[in-house]
């Protein structure tokens, strides 16, 4: 790199040519391009600055299946998402409303009528109307 007439350094050779052109709209273009891919670069900083803020609070590591440094975050998320699922899936079996429809009423069938039945015997000790059971046979008695 050498140094042009005005004591300013000459470009990279890397760099090329570089043509400036004379009206500055026909840089917009670029510019724009160049703006967006900052903004990109900004917002992917941001994220990184706010996930390294939380991972400090919560004392995570900076990765976390870093085998180097093992961390309970990954079974305690199965487990959270786990312990969800079986509660939810108790709390539809439990609840009668949230499982579907009430099953459809029964059709009624031909009338019952009572069973006719023989009188039923009386003892001697007993007063009339009232039939005792009769009493079961022990043996050696």
């Amino acid at each position: 790199m050498g140094t042009l007439g005005n004591g300013l350094p000459d470009l990279p050779p890397e760099w090329g040519e570089v043509v400036i052109p004379d009206d500055p709209a026909e840089l917009a273009e670029e510019a724009e391009r160049v703006r967006d891919e900052l903004r990109a670069e900004a917002r992917a900083a941001r994220r990184a600055a706010w996930r390294a803020r939380w991972r400090r609070r919560l004392h995570l590591p900076e990765r976390i299946d870093d085998p180097d440094q093992p961390s309970l975050v990954l079974p305690l998320i199965v487990l959270a998402i786990a312990v969800v699922i079986t509660l939810l899936s108790l709390l539809l079996i439990a609840w009668p409303g949230l499982t579907g429809g009430t099953p459809e009423t029964p059709q009624p069938g031909p009338p019952v009528r009572p069973a006719v039945s023989a009188p039923a015997t009386t003892s001697p000790t007993s007063s009339p109307g009232v039939s005792l059971p009769p009493t079961p046979h022990l043996p050696g008695t």
